[in-house]
């Protein structure tokens, strides 16, 4: 049988196979309204034994921004939630809420002051709570596609001069006491970080990516955390499947730099996911639903 299809220890996650259902962002749906309803809707379509994580949910009413407009604050929400993890844990399955903040005015890295930042990992560890209340199995830190964390990571918009801006160690500090704060909540085994290394959503960009993302992973696993989940985007305007797992030199840096689990999200054929994962690149993929088929991975 194909690795894929084998059964995965992903810290305190045991999954029967290694497709896991994961819920983009629909980047052209950006300023439009979604229902709650959108959102779980990702549950019902994940296999027996598997894993799904969520659309991103907004950790305060700060970082509610259209698509996704409520968070857990709202009691229907929470109500929702915790109907379609009952769903899921029926099954057998995990299911792992990704925690937002996009970071669009007035809230975004460069005008933080200290008080600012340490109010956002407030909100992170409140929204890790209420998760944890709900019956989630575990968290995904959104540090992809522009969100606040990005903003922090990449030198294309990160001109801080204090210890947040400036050399890569520096840029790291704000997701790495974000993964600190939460993972004192959950424990280290149950968070993830969500990462899109080269991407350029949002006008995101680095002038040494390989570099900045290999130390950041090399950071991550001296953190101990389960996984972290690279994801690509039709809104990078790259093609789906490019950077970083098909540029082989910085696709080995980036691999030995984390040595436990890699997701890695994109539209792809069934022949390219066993591919990524028989290689080792991948030890997971993620797909939407109904993705994971011949002729689906944008090429």
């Amino acid at each position: 049988m194909e690795k894929l299809f084998l059964p995965i220890n992903i810290g305190a996650l045991d999954l029967a196979h290694r497709v896991v259902m994961s819920a983009g962002t629909d980047h052209r749906r950006i300023g439009e309204r979604c229902s709650v309803t959108d959102y779980v809707a990702c549950v019902p379509h994940v296999s027996p034994g598997g894993l799904v994580i969520t659309p991103p949910v907004p950790v305060s009413a700060t970082a509610a921004t259209a698509p996704v407009l409520e968070g857990f604050d709202e009691p229907r929400v929470a109500v929702a939630w915790a109907a379609a993890i009952s769903l899921a844990h029926a099954r057998k399955a995990k299911v792992v809420v990704r925690l937002c903040h996009p970071g669009y005015a007035p809230v975004r890295a460069a005008t933080l002051d200290g008080t600012g930042i340490d109010a956002i990992i407030t909100d992170f560890c409140r929204a890790a709570e209420q998760a944890k209340r709900l019956g989630f199995d575990g968290v995904e830190l959104d540090a992809a596609d522009g969100t606040l964390p990005d903003q922090f990571l990449q030198d294309g918009v990160n001109r801080r001069t204090d210890r947040y801006g400036g050399s890569i160690q520096n840029r790291l500090n704000f997701l790495c006491e974000l993964v600190d704060a939460v993972t004192s909540v959950w424990t280290a085994e149950r968070v993830g970080v969500r990462l899109s290394p080269f991407g350029q959503f949002r006008g995101m960009s680095d002038s040494d990516p390989v570099a900045l993302f290999t130390m950041l992973l090399t950071t991550l696993a001296g953190q101990e955390i389960p996984f972290v989940h690279l994801v690509r985007t039709a809104g990078d305007g790259a093609p789906l499947g490019h950077l970083p797992y098909e540029d082989r030199s910085a696709a080995d840096r980036l691999r030995a730099a984390f040595p436990s689990a890699i997701i890695v999200s994109g539209a792809f054929t069934r022949q390219r996911a066993i591919e990524l994962v028989r290689s080792r690149w991948a030890d997971t993929i993620g797909v939407e639903a109904g993705m994971l088929e011949d002729g689906a991975d944008g090429r």
